[in-house]
């Protein structure tokens, strides 16, 4: 996905069940409006949780974000699934790491 960062983008691909290697133009219609609505959510939950602190970052405030603590897949490559307890896959996808549940995401 172009212009939302890796983080959101794994995170929102898996809270849409879309496979991070489906070809966009092989994905319904539906599974696209699920996917930007999914996109919205977690953007907006991520601004209200400060964003997404990872090592040493911190807001303008200088408080770290806490949604870090909120990701389902974004670095979590070989735990357990959140919704299912399938092993993530984690794979380099455009020269960034991306992380998906070979179960719940389909393509």
């Amino acid at each position: 996905m172009v212009g939302v960062g890796n983080i959101y983008a794994n995170e929102a691909l898996f809270a849409a069940g879309i496979h991070p290697q489906a070809e966009a133009g092989q994905i319904d219609i539906e599974r696209l409006t699920v996917l930007v609505s999914e996109v919205k959510q977690i953007l907006a939950h991520a601004i209200k949780q400060g964003g997404t602190t990872l090592k040493d970052f911190t807001n303008a405030d200088g408080k770290p974000g806490y949604f870090a603590q909120k990701l389902h897949v974004y670095g979590r490559g070989n735990e357990t699934c959140t919704q299912c307890g399938n092993i993530l896959s984690e794979i380099k996808l455009g020269q960034r790491t991306t992380v998906f549940c070979g179960l719940c995401q389909q393509r």
